[in-house]
């Protein structure tokens, strides 16, 4: 029978810490899900849409709200760039944000200088915003 000296038991218990430690990190350096996150950007989506089928009134009639979700959009976006890999999530962001893009803010862009927009390219933007959200909305599910 073979007896096992306080140096193996040393080595084993070295060993196990060593895994508990890389464990543990690789844990803290993965993005966690953002109850948060997820719902607010979920609330911003239905602003967002909702605002954007008013676009065949004049902006002006609604530029305070537009103005408004603004703020609110680049609030939640600067929580989103304070996070660690979030990388996908980020880059949405910026195009959804991006005023000379064919997101949300071109969309009001375009709305603030054509000053009413018509329906057939409302539709057709709040379907690619909507699907902007949806692919930052599964990008926060998928942390789960």
């Amino acid at each position: 029978m073979k007896h096992t000296t306080k140096a193996q038991y040393t080595v084993w218990t070295m060993f196990l810490l060593l895994l508990l430690f890389t464990l543990m990190l690789l844990i803290s350096c993965s993005p966690h899900y953002s109850p948060y996150a997820h719902d607010r950007t979920a609330e911003l989506k239905t602003k967002s849409l909702s605002l954007m089928n008013k676009a065949d009134e004049p902006f002006s009639k609604h530029a305070e709200k537009v103005y408004g979700l603004k703020f609110d959009l680049q609030a939640l976006n600067e929580h989103e760039q304070l996070r660690k890999r979030n990388g996908l999530k980020q880059k949405q962001w910026k195009l959804l944000l991006d005023p000379n893009g064919h997101l949300l803010y071109g969309f009001f862009a375009k709305w603030e200088q054509d000053t009413i927009l018509h329906e057939p390219f409302i539709g057709l933007e709040r379907k690619l915003v909507g699907e902007a959200f949806d692919y930052m909305l599964d990008l926060e599910k998928q942390l789960k």
